[in-house]
């Protein structure tokens, strides 16, 4: 990682048990990455709300820089793998219970940075994610796998920054979806990544 400092991902995976039976887990994929990539990982799955507030106080003791969170959600919240139902204001408030905020928290879920997370972590004083990625809409387990492979490298690279983020949603625009977004918290607010109506593509560069 950048400056040579400890990097460590706490991965989450709580998809519904169809996904397990068709192998369609967006967690397992994401520690194969960082394993590739030699960032430090730990995977839990969890199937219940008492598991998943374990994994937050297991991700604190970790020292996670950033949680990467697998599941099923839609614009009002996400939901675990019994189906379990969190708005985003209940999701929200159980990193305020766990006492714990990640420098980044990676929403692979369907409309995981929809406007009503960042609404949510604002209420929550002092334990909100500094850098929230994810889609506005419903992507494909493909697509998800294809962005967290930009984001991670470039994280990697320079860290959990501004920078960082906007380089990695700039490709993730121009080679996945411009659905990616990321919400930064700036005081008082998160500000929102690409802004709207801004778009980025490949393009092709001639010898030099």
């Amino acid at each position: 990682m950048h400056n040579g400092e400890s990097f460590r991902v706490f991965v989450i995976e709580s998809s519904y048990p169809k996904d397990f039976y068709d192998q369609q887990l967006d967690g397992i994929a994401a520690q194969s990455l960082l394993k590739v990539l030699r960032i430090g990982n730990r995977l839990r799955m969890i199937l219940d709300l008492k598991h998943f507030k374990k994994a937050l106080r297991d991700a604190k003791q970790y020292g996670s820089h950033v949680i990467h969170l697998s599941c099923h959600g839609d614009e009002e919240g996400i939901a675990l793998a019994n189906d379990c139902r969190l708005t985003w204001e209940e999701f929200a408030t159980l990193f305020l219970e766990a006492d714990f905020a990640p420098q980044a928290l990676v929403m692979s879920s369907c409309c995981g940075a929809a406007s009503g997370i960042g609404e949510a972590f604002a209420k929550i004083a002092k334990k909100r994610p500094g850098i929230i990625f994810g889609s506005k809409d419903e992507r494909t387990y493909g697509q998800y796998a294809v962005a967290w492979a930009l984001l991670y490298h470039q994280l990697q690279l320079k860290g959990v920054t501004k920078k960082s983020a906007q380089e990695a949603l700039k490709q993730i625009s121009a080679v996945v979806s411009d659905a990616f977004v990321y919400r930064r918290w700036d005081s008082t607010k998160y500000l929102y990544y690409p802004t709207k109506g801004v778009k980025y593509e490949v393009q092709e560069v001639g010898d030099a």
